[in-house]
C-alpha cells in the first residue's frame, strides 16, 4: 500500500474547516484517506451524513504520510477521539505531518503536542481553560494558522489559511500560486489565466 494521508473526521465535525483543503488534495492527486474512528457514518456540524473511507484501526501508521484532524466539540471530552490523539503524538515525535483545526488544537495541547511548538488555536484563554495541563503559552501566536516544522494549527475560522499552511507542507504548487490561490478565496482576487492551467 502506498503511503496516505490520513484525514480524521470525528462526529458532529464542522463542514467547512476542510472544505478547501479537500479539493486541492484531489486537484493534485494528493493520496489521502478520510476515516473516523468506527469507519462508519458520522455527521457534520450542519448534519450532512459522511461515509468515510476506513476505520482508523485499518490504517497502519506505516501507511501514513501525515495526520489531519479536523475540529468538532467532541474534541474537548477527553474520554474520546483518545486513539488518534495517541497516534498523533507518535507521529508528532517521528516528525509526520500533524494538522489540527479549532477542538482539535486543544485535544493536542491536553497531550502536551503543542508545548514545545509555534502554535494556535481558537483563543488562548479558551485553550489554557480547556486543557488545564496546557504549558505552550509562550509558543503560542495570534494568528489564523501557523506551522512550525510538521505541525499546523488553525483556528475554526481560519480554513483557508489552514488549507495554505498544509499546501506548503505537501508542496503544492509554487509559493507564487499558492499567494494567487489564498487571494483568490480570501479576498475574490482573480489570479491570472495561467492560474488554472
Amino acid at each position: 500500500m502506498s503511503s496516505k494521508l490520513v484525514v480524521y473526521l470525528p462526529e458532529d465535525f464542522a463542514d467547512w474547516e476542510g472544505a478547501f483543503l479537500f479539493p486541492e488534495l484531489v486537484r493534485n492527486k494528493v493520496n489521502f484517506l478520510t476515516v473516523s474512528e468506527s469507519g462508519k457514518q458520522v455527521n457534520t456540524i450542519g448534519r450532512m451524513k459522511v461515509i468515510p473511507d476506513a476505520a482508523l484501526a485499518d490504517i497502519s501508521r506505516e501507511d501514513m504520510s501525515g495526520l489531519i484532524l479536523i475540529g468538532s466539540d467532541t474534541w474537548s471530552d477527553p474520554l474520546q477521539n483518545q486513539k488518534v490523539l495517541a497516534l498523533a503524538t507518535e507521529l508528532l515525535g517521528q516528525g509526520v505531518l500533524v494538522a489540527a483545526i479549532c477542538g482539535a488544537t486543544v485535544a493536542l495541547a491536553r497531550t502536551g503536542g503543542l508545548d514545545s511548538r509555534k502554535h494556535t488555536s481558537n483563543d488562548l484563554g479558551m485553550l489554557k481553560a480547556m486543557a488545564p495541563s496546557y504549558q505552550g503559552e509562550k509558543n503560542y501566536v495570534q494568528k489564523l494558522a501557523v506551522r512550525d516544522r510538521n505541525l499546523v494549527t488553525a483556528a475554526g475560522v481560519g480554513p483557508i489559511e489552514f488549507t495554505l499552511e498544509i499546501m506548503r507542507m505537501l508542496e503544492i504548487y509554487s509559493e507564487e500560486k499558492r499567494q494567487q490561490w489564498f487571494a483568490l478565496y480570501k479576498s475574490g482576487t482573480v489570479p491570472p489565466i495561467d492560474f488554472w492551467s
